[in-house]
């Protein structure tokens, strides 16, 4: 029998509760024929009405649902009126179709997101930049020195919204080339980028699992909880105790033995080989489904966890509030899901459940060893 793409049809006079099948091959769909009437019992209640507007319309294109002895199956319509007031055409499987309007939402939500950054983070900046210039040149001196200082902070603040939101549309788009990677190397790299002037240090519980993923899109994930955490953290920690190292996932058991830990630079006073004289310590370790990211930092309120991940969303004064945003955009794209938690030191732990996470075998040699290689010490919540 031929194949066809799709199922020849007629609609006598074009009515939308008549279906007469013409010819079907071998037709990746099967759907009952409705010569005499009933096939709007066959579409999805809430996809009728779309149904009846295409028929009436010129020439017919139209994705809907049918229902045919089990789940419901998207369609694509297409067809033409002929001169006797019948409607002929075709009824393809409609996944493609269905796909890129999908995908034609996720962009025009991005589009939104846009137009409001648009139309109110930036025009503050903007506002701001231009009466300081207008004032600086009506001051001498230093007095229209610190205007124009406070002109280029704004045009800084404008510069960072701008990259974060271009970021954050890229990121939307789903993974194409995901492969097999280490998670370890990416958070080392990831971390040499972030963590090398902060007064901060890394700790990895533990051998990391193996994803499927982008790299590179995944090491920008982990730079902007690296960022995120160091930008939260504990501004002040002298003369405190260190809260006590539990171990945050499911590493080594009895008081954390780290794999790697690692010291910025930024504190003079800090000891570059404790991991407890940084002002914030970042951990990353592997769960049952996947790899988690946690700090020491003040945490993230309960009530504000569900909104942490909102485009705009920030308690920082400086910053973009796109960070989050990035991140479970990432993850999205990767089909993983990102939540955030309380780690055991009280500040936040964001776990990520990967369904191909592979758990590495069990580390022998250096890999065991807390003195292997140091990394340098460097994220927006």
């Amino acid at each position: 029998m031929e194949r066809r793409p799709g199922i020849a049809y007629r609609r006598p006079a074009g009515d939308p509760a008549r279906f007469v099948i013409e010819a079907s091959g071998e037709s990746r769909i099967e759907v009952p024929e409705r010569a005499e009437g009933g096939w709007l019992d066959c579409v999805v209640d809430e996809d009728r009405e779309r149904l009846r507007e295409a028929l009436d319309a010129a020439p017919v294109d139209v994705v809907y649902r049918v229902v045919s002895g089990g789940e419901p199956q998207w369609v694509h319509e297409r067809g033409r009126a002929t001169e006797g007031g019948d409607v002929v055409g075709y009824l393809f499987p409609a996944d493609e179709r269905v796909e890129r309007r999908k995908r034609l939402e996720r962009q025009r939500e991005r589009l939104d997101e846009f137009a409001s950054v648009v139309s109110h983070d930036l025009r503050n900046p903007l506002s701001v930049a231009f009466g300081n210039v207008e004032l600086a040149a009506e001051l001498d001196g230093d007095a229209s020195n610190e205007r124009l200082d406070r002109a280029l902070d704004a045009l800084d603040r404008m510069d960072d919204l701008i990259s974060d939101l271009l970021t954050l549309a890229k990121e939307g788009k789903t993974v194409r080339t995901a492969e097999p990677t280490d998670l370890r190397s990416v958070v080392d790299r990831a971390w040499r980028t972030v963590g090398e002037p902060a007064d901060a240090a890394l700790v990895v519980d533990g051998p990391l699992p193996t994803v499927t993923g982008d790299s590179e899109r995944l090491r920008q994930c982990l730079e902007n909880l690296f960022r995120n955490a160091i930008e939260h953290g504990a501004p002040d920690r002298a003369g405190a105790s260190a809260p006590a190292h539990g171990n945050d996932g499911a590493g080594s058991a009895g008081g954390v033995t780290p794999d790697t830990f690692a010291t910025g630079s930024g504190s003079a006073d800090a000891d570059p080989s404790d991991p407890d004289a940084a002002a914030v310590r970042v951990r990353v370790g592997r769960t049952d489904g996947g790899f988690y990211v946690a700090d020491d930092g003040p945490g993230i309120d309960p009530d504000q966890r569900d909104a942490v991940f909102e485009p705009g969303h920030t308690t920082a004064p400086d910053g973009t509030g796109f960070g989050l945003a990035i991140v479970e955009r990432i993850a999205a794209a990767h089909d993983w899901t990102v939540s955030v938690t309380e780690s055991r030191e009280g500040g936040a732990r964001f776990e990520f459940r990967c369904a191909d996470a592979v758990d590495p075998p069990t580390p022998s040699g250096s890999d065991a060893d807390p003195n292997s290689p140091r990394l340098g010490g460097g994220g927006s919540r």
